[in-house]
């Protein structure tokens, strides 16, 4: 009854809910990796840690701006070599939408936001942000 109600329905299982997933990004190569829950990731020999995410600060807090029917969202942070954002993600409890950027770019994307989920972005020096949508 509730999917033909028409009401958004959010998946609460301990299993199968992206809500916990988890992010990890390789200090060698920069390699992005998600997965749906825990997990244990290596690349370059290396086996990585999952990202903690904090709340998104002044320095990396995403703007979002509604556009047709999609969200732009803009970062106002620096793209240099040396400190970029690294991915802008969104992640609700059945789907993942995950943009890369690379340095010298804009920090900017476009996604298709939904109630109930989390806006995640990736400072390569700071690390991981996240926003309740």
């Amino acid at each position: 009854m509730e999917l033909l109600s028409g009401d958004t329905v959010v998946n609460r299982n301990k299993s199968a809910n992206m809500l916990r997933s988890r992010f990890y990004v390789c200090p060698i190569c920069g390699n992005v990796v998600h997965s749906a829950g825990e997990a244990v990731v290596s690349c370059c020999g290396v086996t990585l840690p999952a990202l903690e995410a904090e709340e998104a600060d002044g320095d990396h807090r995403p703007d979002v701006e509604t556009v047709e029917d999609e969200e732009f969202i803009t970062v106002d942070h620096s793209m240099t070599k040396a400190h970029y954002i690294s991915f802008i993600a969104c992640v609700t409890s059945d789907r993942l939408q995950l943009v890369k950027l690379y340095p010298e770019g804009n920090a900017q994307c476009r996604l298709r936001l939904q109630r109930g989920g989390y806006l995640y972005l990736y400072c390569n020096r700071h690390g991981l942000m996240r926003r309740r949508l």
